[in-house]
């Protein structure tokens, strides 16, 4: 039996708001304990850490000088030295095998005492923005997990693909339902079980697009009277709430819209809502959105990040251009009067889930990278 081995997952956020953190919760979930050890760094105690705890994770967020990184550009350099410095120390103490990071933060401490350690580390990109320092972090990573094969154009100046493996966002799909689910929820926010419902779930902020939502049900509201609209997640632009309840307001259904704020579970919602819309203007591939085809909900998305790669048009969910209410508008009219072809998109979405999103098979996928680079299958310090 081969000896186990000791992987160390570094975590920019110790909270489970962000569909990154709740994926790393999963993958930690699932990874085969016979073969790895898991430890987690976080920057503080939170959400994270402590359901990691729970799940039998070693889990090292007291250890303040390891984990608060200081800002690669910090003019402290003796803060940088020491932070790599204590993570070195940890990683050799340890007996560190591998280091799974995320952020780019996370990436140079991670790349550079894996240099050091002379072990394998794996940056797991989540965002299509490039960083200013994607070809040093490119240069110190030994493989790329990329959730979305359209995040490979961040790195257009690298001629091979050599590092780069895409892994789609896995989720459980035992936790959602292909019926109506959870009415308790339109209970509680006084929603009727007849009235459409229509969800999105996201942060409430100007590149998310709710606005463009609100417009696209203005449209509707002589052609499909009988809708609510739920906007479920944290309110980090109040400004922009403001312009989202004045539009409304200002259209005469104010009082089809309601703001839930942030929700530590959003599935009993993706079980009941009719229609799942995703109407931001940047993303790499929300995990509400692959949350929403496992609940078999009709979607529809904006053509942003890795939406396409989700969704196959007009197939398992519709795909509209961003900043377009009146598209988004024509494709809600047509779900809204049609409960037939909702039925019928909504079970391919969550075929289209079980094939493409399993946790399992997104473990698997992992765990097959971590056996690559264990058994020297690459280069640990591989470049072009």
């Amino acid at each position: 039996m081969e000896e186990k081995k000791n992987i160390l997952y570094i975590s920019s956020f110790p909270s489970l708001q962000g569909g990154g953190q709740r994926s790393l919760l999963l993958l930690l979930e699932y990874l085969d304990r016979e073969s790895y050890t898991p430890y987690l760094m976080a920057p503080c105690e939170g959400e994270l850490t402590e359901a990691a705890a729970h799940l039998g994770v070693n889990t090292f967020s007291d250890i303040t000088q390891v984990l608060n990184f200081p800002k690669i550009m910090t003019l402290r350099f003796d803060q940088v030295f020491d932070a790599l410095y204590e993570l070195y120390r940890f990683c050799k103490k340890m007996r560190i095998d591998l280091i799974h990071t995320d952020g780019p933060r996370n990436a140079f401490y991670g790349g550079i005492v894996a240099r050091l350690q002379k072990i394998p580390m794996i940056w797991h990109i989540r965002a299509s923005n490039r960083d200013r320092y994607d070809r040093l972090l490119y240069q110190l990573s030994s493989k790329i997990i990329l959730v979305a094969q359209v995040l490979r154009r961040r790195f257009q100046w690298v001629k091979t693909d050599d590092k780069f493996v895409t892994i789609y966002n896995g989720i459980d799909l035992s936790l959602f339902l292909n019926d109506n689910g959870n009415r308790s929820i339109r209970r509680q926010y006084g929603i009727g079980n007849e009235e459409l419902l229509i969800s999105v779930a996201a942060r409430v902020e100007r590149l998310k697009g709710q606005k463009f939502l609100i417009e696209a049900c203005v449209k509707l509201k002589s052609l499909l009277p009988n809708y609510r609209i739920l906007i479920a997640g944290e309110i980090t632009e109040p400004l922009y709430q403001r312009e989202c309840r004045e539009l409304a307001a200002a259209n005469g259904i104010e009082d089809n819209v309601i703001f839930t704020g942030h929700l530590e579970n959003i599935v009993p919602i993706l079980n009941t809502t009719d229609i799942f819309v995703l109407p931001s203007l940047f993303e790499a591939v929300p995990r509400a959105l692959i949350e929403a085809m496992g609940a078999g909900r009709p979607v529809v998305a904006t053509d942003v990040g890795g939406c396409t790669e989700a969704i196959e048009n007009e197939v398992s969910g519709f795909i509209v251009p961003p900043a377009n209410a009146p598209a988004l508008a024509d494709v809600l009219l047509e779900l809204g009067k049609d409960k037939q072809l909702r039925v019928d998109i909504g079970k391919a979405a969550r075929i289209r889930a079980e094939k493409k999103f399993n946790i399992e098979e997104n473990v698997k996928q992992t765990e097959q990278v971590y056996h690559e680079l264990l058994a020297g299958g690459q280069d640990v310090n591989a470049s072009d």
